[in-house]
């Protein structure tokens, strides 16, 4: 047994030691600062780098100065630019554009874009969708509800020449409806009962989702107990499926109930209240992820009074469709618009951060709970792609600091897409999910935007021929059977 082992690691060594594979592309990263977001703050710079890529995956990483160049291989100048694990957005939402006419069910402009229309927009949409992310250096995203179809987007994800790795949830098992968005295939079902929460489960999982999600939503006068066992329920049965437990939760008592329930994954903020130890200690018996989504109600605020504007990320990396749509309440009839949205534009509400939001960012950091980046993207204001960049600044003004934000996006984002053995860290034998950029993202968390290069599984992208394609009109993804 123990010469057996003894062999399997030489093996080992020896495969990382040696060139390609024959048909193997290699690729070479040369002269880069390399960030290792895991490593503490002392450990985490590398300067002058060389990185070596065989096929998908790193083979090696050293100093430039004794770190040999593979005959035959492609080689990328990196000197005066900066080298991160590819960018996760672990909330992000397919079947939502980021455009006005996302959410008919809180801002009502179906009589101005019907939302059959803007779902197919959505769909025929998708590779211009999925290079925004590329391009914004985001190799992978969770998709954390949405209809049956989203679990479309994943298969084509995974045969686009451009997109990032994709993992889904499907519909959200739910408290409460939302009739307005469903044009046939539900984002959002509405369960009463634990057999009913079990039974939509069971129809989600011969998709094979990567989560199951619960929309706990808990209104004045609900049972909370009986709130929770339909959360259980949902959650017993995608654990005996080998399937991890996403929840909306967004108050204090309704978190506590969703961990006691067995959620392995808070989607937003715990908004209403400080956090105490109590959720402390439940989110860390389960180990949990914790996603703030600092921003999105920000967006939503901006976009319907009208004051929403791009930020320089957004000018070069949105889907330039969406970013000409953002100005369309300058073009629908005044009586199409609901009368607190006509208010709001009059008053210039801003948004709103609800008040414990970032306070709790911090605390549950600093309890040892592993945070994930997550921008609650195809918001109305939360634009696929760039929006990130939004996310993790308000992620860095509410305490955390750029090394910080950004091991919640790569190391602890890979945890997201279940990926943790395979990417989130610049190591030989992981993926080769990279971000190659101008500027240096521990001085400013901004400088992540100013992307020169993504490298997803081996393969590397110029930023500015990723974007290219999406302004031609009619791109069109492949069909969604």
């Amino acid at each position: 047994m123990r010469r057996g082992c003894l062999g399997f690691t030489l093996v080992c060594l020896l495969a990382l030691a040696a060139p390609a594979g024959r048909g193997e592309a290699l690729l070479a990263i040369v002269g880069a600062t390399v960030i290792h977001p895991e490593r503490a703050p002392l450990d985490a710079v590398a300067p002058e780098q060389t990185v070596v890529i065989a096929g998908e995956r790193i083979h090696s990483i050293g100093p430039s100065s004794s770190t040999p160049v593979p005959q035959g291989a492609r080689v990328i100048d990196a000197h005066r630019k900066w080298l991160v694990p590819g960018l996760v957005d672990a909330h992000v939402h397919f079947d939502q554009s980021g455009n006005l006419y996302a959410r008919p069910d809180i801002a009502d402009l179906t009589g101005w874009m019907p939302y059959a229309r803007e779902q197919a927009r959505n769909r025929a949409r998708l590779p211009a969708t999925f290079r925004a992310w590329l391009a914004s250096g985001v190799t992978g995203v969770v998709d954390t509800g949405g209809p049956m179809w989203t679990f479309q987007v994943r298969e084509a994800a995974r045969r686009a020449e451009a997109a990032p790795r994709v993992a889904v949830a499907g519909p959200l098992v739910s408290m409460i409806a939302r009739p307005q968005l469903d044009v046939g295939d539900p984002p959002i079902v509405q369960v009463s009962t634990p057999q009913a929460a079990r039974e939509l489960v069971a129809r989600t999982l011969r998709e094979r989702p990567d989560y199951i999600k619960v929309w706990f939503i808990h209104q004045a006068g609900d049972d909370l107990a009986q709130q929770e066992a339909i959360v259980k329920a949902a959650g017993d049965a995608a654990h005996a499926a080998g399937v991890a437990l996403a929840v909306h939760a967004t108050e204090l008592a309704v978190a506590k109930a969703a961990l006691r329930a067995g959620a392995d994954y808070l989607v937003h903020s715990v908004e209403d209240a400080p956090v105490d130890e109590e959720f402390l200690a439940l989110a860390r018996r389960r180990d949990i992820l914790y996603c703030p989504t600092l921003f999105v109600y920000e967006g939503y605020g901006l976009a319907l009074s009208n004051r929403w504007r791009a930020t320089p990320a957004e000018l070069r990396l949105a889907d330039p469709q969406i970013l000409a749509m953002m100005g369309d309440l300058d073009l629908i009839p005044a009586q199409l618009l609901p009368g607190w949205m006509r208010r709001a534009m009059e008053r210039g509400w801003s948004g709103w951060l609800p008040p414990h939001a970032a306070v709790n960012l911090r605390r549950v950091w600093d309890a040892g709970i592993r945070v994930v980046v997550g921008s609650d993207a195809g918001n109305i204001g939360t634009l696929h792609g760039p929006a990130v960049f939004r996310e993790m600044q308000r992620m860095v003004e509410a305490g955390l600091t750029p090394l910080e934000t950004l091991r919640a996006a790569t190391t602890n984002g890979a945890r997201a897409m279940h990926m943790q053995d395979e990417t989130g860290a610049i190591r030989p034998g992981a993926l080769a999910d990279l971000v190659l950029v101008d500027a240096d993202p521990l001085e400013s968390i901004a400088h992540l935007a100013r992307t020169a290069w993504v490298v997803k599984g081996g393969r590397a992208f110029r930023v500015d021929e990723l974007l290219a394609p999406m302004t031609q009109s009619g791109a069109q993804a492949e069909p969604l059977h």
